[in-house]
């Protein structure tokens, strides 16, 4: 039993775990190259942009098939595969924006020393990316207008560089400076200006770096909370969250467990298809509670760190946290 026990930790410590991870993201327009040998001129915008052209041609090839393939009323919005998953949106007709997510991998090492690897299929949620994917075409059009507004000022060639621009260089990062409107932005100033900001902003992502690997050690030890909650008002969009802990820095951004994420995300899509109010409880592998209420178009989730407790225990504490976090919003009991 003791030899058994001890192969069982050998194996455990030889397990490895890879997060999902971005394999590729672009643009295009199959109305810009419909015929052989202009397949290049439907990519607007390809992410990595060091990938070989063959491959990019066959990678959007395959994508215009699959949306070609299925029904033109409701057009793909996601692909699963086993190594991978792809997500599509088109924000504006013939435009097509689509995302290719490695799905989280699991490396474990066989007796006789070769890895195996198993793709985890079934952990992305396809609501999360497929929101993702929304929400990077609504900030490019908050900044730069539609894409059709683009061709209309010059062409494929300013919505190429548009799409360059932003994706690429207003994605990773995005500072704001407010000047008078009547300064003059010319070349001079924008010099000046970086060699002002430029040397601060690298002392700041260095203290930004330093002080996320503290806080990731102080909240390792500190006790958690007996419970978590988000909520959301559809009609209002109020928001209101313990989870993100924004107030908090001594507590990291993913104080949550993946795993328990994942069953918000899974309630989530539940409400989703369902038009009438509701209440799913779920206990958690890791012995953890979670509560999903759906009340006239608002909705709480709360996480709940009672191992020991009942559902009608839990039920109860539930209520407690309505009364006292939302007394004055009405949910359906």
């Amino acid at each position: 039993m003791a030899a058994a026990a001890a192969g069982t930790g050998t194996w455990a410590a030889q397990e490895k775990q890879f997060p999902p991870a971005l394999l590729s993201f672009f643009i295009y327009n199959p109305r810009f190259g419909p015929r052989e040998g202009e397949e290049e001129n439907k990519i607007l915008f390809y992410h990595p942009n060091e990938v070989e052209k063959n491959e990019k041609i066959r990678n959007v090839g395959l994508c215009e098939a699959i949306v070609q393939f299925t029904s033109p009323s409701k057009p793909a919005k996601s692909l699963h595969t086993q190594k991978n998953r792809q997500f599509f949106n088109e924000p504006e007709e013939n435009f097509w924006m689509v995302m290719v997510v490695r799905n989280p991998i699991i490396e474990k090492q066989s007796k006789d020393g070769k890895a195996v690897v198993e793709y985890q299929e079934e952990e992305l949620l396809d609501k999360v990316y497929s929101s993702v994917l929304q929400q990077c075409y609504s900030m490019y059009k908050l900044f730069n207008g539609t894409f059709l507004k683009a061709m209309e000022d010059g062409g494929v060639k300013l919505l190429k560089e548009r799409l360059e621009k932003f994706f690429h260089r207003a994605m990773s990062a995005a500072v704001c400076f407010m000047i008078d409107a009547s300064t003059q932005l010319t070349l001079d100033f924008c010099r000046r200006l970086d060699s002002i900001v430029g040397p601060q902003l690298t002392v700041l992502a260095s203290d930004i770096c330093e002080q996320f690997n503290i806080n990731k050690r102080i909240s390792g030890s500190e006790k958690e909370p007996q419970f978590k909650f988000i909520y959301f008002n559809h009609m209002n969009l109020a928001e209101k969250s313990t989870i993100h802990m924004r107030k908090t820095p001594s507590v990291s951004l993913t104080s949550v467990h993946p795993d328990l994420m994942k069953i918000l995300g899974d309630i989530n899509s539940d409400f989703t298809r369902a038009d009438e109010d509701e209440e799913i409880i779920v206990k958690a592998m890791s012995d953890y509670w979670v509560v999903g209420k759906k009340s006239d178009q608002r909705e709480l989730y709360v996480i709940l760190n009672q191992k020991n407790a009942n559902l009608i225990e839990v039920n109860e504490e539930v209520k407690k946290l309505c009364a006292t976090q939302f007394n004055n919003i009405f949910f359906l009991d």
